[in-house]
């Protein structure tokens, strides 16, 4: 039968080299020295000694497989579904044993270097015609665990009160704390890292944990992340290939976040790595022989225990230790002597290999421990998470059983053995700085900052109306608000006031903000933080003049837009207001005389105009009149105008006639002033001009020079007026109005008026 490698040996030792910067350790197969002995070639196994950051294109090249997001927000009502305030990150990493081609290389010719020519039974190498084999080690089981940045319910004292028999017991932490009978005051949580008042808090069922340690988010606290919050995905059972990636995804709190965003910025890194590998190994053809008495070991167990209810594998590895330094088990090895350096072997097996432990474990596994029972009590459960310490997440508990055995260990065997063989490697996630100290904008590839204030965000407006209800000129006013949805389409909600919402009333349209690139055939102009908003004015009837004679409407458009059609205006302003005056609105008043009246002959009639701002001219409103007399000139006026036009501005003309009216033996008089022009909104007081002021056209004649005018001829304007009288003397302060003034004669002792200018 044809000679095989059959598997690597901690028999020979091992052999670790380090080379440009990676560490990997060696190991012969068991059978070297028969395969070359038979022709065949030496076979030696490899296995990373230290687990590094993984790339993304090899060991060596491209970018570190790592990226850690920091983020924050406040929330509120702008985000959507924020919970409030919270702080957090989110780590994800990858790690890998994998050498690089030429560092595998590299190394592979350093144990050719170092071993040819060596007599040596596992590592000699005789330069026969087949060169060496190097292979990865055979992996039965590993697991991959990350060291913890917060603290956990492992990290400071805590208890759980349990219940057993009826009663409560005191019970015991993973350190062998005692703990604190129900009802007591609670110790300080796990989460706490300094003593305040909060800490204190009444007795109660403890926080909520789930199954694996990680604290469970609880509704109320005012954030969805605690600042010490810190679970990773990933760990566990890992791959069986020693050159394999393993990564790892964690949601960390505020604290974490930023320790380890410093820390990674630097030299220094909070992280490690630990990777427990279980490679299955070979032994020589050795003699074994394990004696113990059975109740030694028992006892020793049971006093080491101190509480304790689960065992791992590194405890039980040091209890055997010491029961063989004082003599309760005997371990005794044999290689064959024919190899060379038997006992150096034998030393090598006893010290460095897991052979001795697992036979021990084959044998007291049925005796004194057995795996932890599915009924178990509250009190041994919640002491279990001792157990979550082996690095197989499993361990053993004491068989208590009443019915002892009082025998002795007896092991003797003579073959080649295969067992498991523990092997541990870590590291700190290192060797980014160097690559961003070199290049200052590759951090930019590795730490994000994240706002989530940013997204989803709801876009919002509010809407307030500005009106002045008491007037009873605006009817109600109303707003169309707009947002476009994926199609581009634009899809409209709206809202109408009236004076039933008073001026506090406001109005709150909502939507999320897209992303610009989501929106396909996007509106003209319009971008994502973008809304259009229609709004318009509905105007009441006016009044009749008749109805009300002290107040004036006057309306060009019953409905006024605000913003141009079809689409309205684009705003990103968070708060509009639809306003009144927005509509091209003039509002003049109270209007009050500027003389008193002193009785009720005298009247004064204003003649109110809107006119063009730039040009003077009549804005095409219309005039309206207010008259006065001596029983109401102390009554305010009103006039309100709406032309419709939102770049209307406020300017207006009037102009005043006073008549005084006249009795049956004495004329009366009237004259009229020039125009005045006027701008603003607000109080007017008018001006009521004197009969012999500049610009003011009169309509009466005094009787003496009416006397004069008539002795003096036909008047100038070639009215054909027939003298009353022969000429009279010139009249030079009298000039005739113009060219259109108006003459008829004295007929039948009726009086005739003309208009003159003083």
């Amino acid at each position: 039968m044809p000679v095989q490698a059959m598997g690597p040996t901690y028999a020979g030792g091992a052999q670790p080299i380090t080379e440009g910067g990676y560490d990997v350790l060696y190991l012969p197969d068991v059978n070297n020295e028969a395969l070359q002995q038979a022709g065949e070639s030496p076979v030696f196994y490899y296995v990373p000694n230290r687990v590094r950051m993984a790339r993304k294109d090899g060991p060596d090249t491209g970018d570190f497989l790592f990226n850690l997001v920091r983020f924050a927000g406040t929330g509120g009502e702008s985000v959507i579904g924020s919970p409030g305030e919270v702080a957090g990150g989110v780590l994800t990493f990858s790690v890998t044993g994998a050498l690089p081609e030429d560092v595998r290389r590299q190394t592979e010719a350093q144990i050719i270097a170092q071993n040819t020519g060596k007599r040596d039974a596992f590592w000699g190498i005789r330069g026969g015609p087949r060169p060496p084999i190097f292979r990865p080690v055979i992996i039965s089981e590993s697991t991959t665990t990350v060291s913890n940045v917060a603290p956990t319910t492992r990290g400071l004292p805590t208890a759980v009160t349990a219940t057993r028999g009826g009663r409560e017991v005191t019970t015991f932490d993973a350190f062998g704390m005692p703990g604190r009978r129900a009802g007591a005051r609670p110790m300080p949580s796990a989460r706490s890292l300094r003593a305040t008042r909060d800490d204190v808090v009444p007795a109660g069922p403890p926080s909520p944990v789930a199954t694996d340690g990680a604290p469970v988010l609880t509704e109320g606290s005012g954030s969805n992340l605690d600042p010490w919050y810190w679970h990773m995905q990933g760990q566990g059972t890992g791959s069986v290939d020693p050159t394999g990636t393993h990564g790892f995804s964690g949601l960390i709190g505020a604290y974490p976040a930023a320790i380890c965003w410093e820390a990674f910025h630097g030299t220094a890194s909070p992280l490690v790595v630990i990777q427990n590998y279980r490679m299955k190994v070979w032994s020589p053809v050795v003699t074994l022989k394990i004696t113990g008495d059975w109740d030694r070991i028992s006892e020793s167990f049971k006093s080491a225990a101190s509480g304790r209810f689960l065992w791992v594998s590194a405890d039980i590895k040091a209890e055997v230790n010491k029961m063989r330094i004082n003599g309760t088990i005997t371990v005794d090895i044999k290689v064959d002597t024919t190899l060379p350096g038997a006992e150096e072997i034998a030393r090598r097996l006893d010290e460095k290999s897991d052979l001795v432990y697992e036979k021990f474990m084959d044998a007291a596994k049925s005796i004194i421990f057995e795996p932890p029972r599915q009924e178990a009590e509250p009190a041994e459960a919640s002491s279990s998470a001792g157990g979550a310490l082996s690095p197989w997440g499993a361990g053993f508990s004491f068989n208590y059983r009443r019915d002892e055995t009082h025998l002795n260990l007896e092991y003797n065997e003579t073959r080649q053995f295969a067992y498991l063989q523990d092997h541990t490697i870590s590291n700190s996630l290192t060797g980014m700085y160097d690559e961003m100290k070199a290049d200052p904008d590759a951090a930019r590839k590795y730490f994000v900052s994240v706002y989530l204030d940013d997204w989803p965000r709801r876009l919002a407006r509010v809407v307030r109306p500005v009106c002045a209800w008491d007037d009873g000129t605006v009817d109600f006013m109303s707003v169309q608000v707009g947002y476009p949805s994926t199609t581009g389409d634009v899809q409209w909600d709206g809202h109408a006031f009236s004076a039933d919402e008073g001026g506090d009333g406001s109005w709150k349209y909502q939507t999320t903000q897209k992303v610009e690139s989501d929106v396909t055939n996007k509106p003209e102009g319009w971008t994502s933080d973008l809304t259009f908003i229609k709004r318009k004015v509905h105007l009441a009837e006016p009044p009749s003049e008749a109805s009300d004679p002290y107040r004036r409407v006057q309306i060009q458009r019953n409905v006024v837009d605000l913003d141009p059609e079809p689409s309205g205006t684009l705003l990103n302003d968070t708060t509009v207001e639809v306003r009144a005056d927005s509509a091209g609105r003039l509002s003049v008043g109270p209007i009050e005389l500027g003389v008193v009246l002193t009785d009720n002959t005298q009247k004064v009639e204003a003649i109110f105009e809107a006119v063009d701002d730039a040009t003077g001219e009549p804005a095409g409103l219309g005039q309206v009149r207010f008259g006065w007399d001596q029983s109401d000139y102390d009554t305010d006026r009103i006039w309100t105008a709406f032309t419709g036009d939102p770049a209307f501005r406020p300017f207006y003309r009037y102009k005043v006639q006073v008549t005084v009216k006249g009795t049956l033996f004495e004329p009366g008089r009237s004259w009229e002033g020039p125009w005045v022009r006027a701008s603003g909104n607000g109080p007017l007081v008018v001006e009521v001009p004197r009969p012999d002021a500049p610009g003011v056209v009169t309509r009466y004649v005094p009787d003496a020079r009416v006397t004069r005018l008539l002795e003096a001829g036909p008047a100038s304007s070639g009215s054909g007026t027939e003298p009353v009288a022969s000429a009279a003397p010139e009249v030079p302060e009298l000039v005739p109005a113009g060219a259109g003034a108006r003459s008829a004669p004295v007929a039948n002792g009726h009086r005739t008026y003309h208009d003159y200018t003083v």
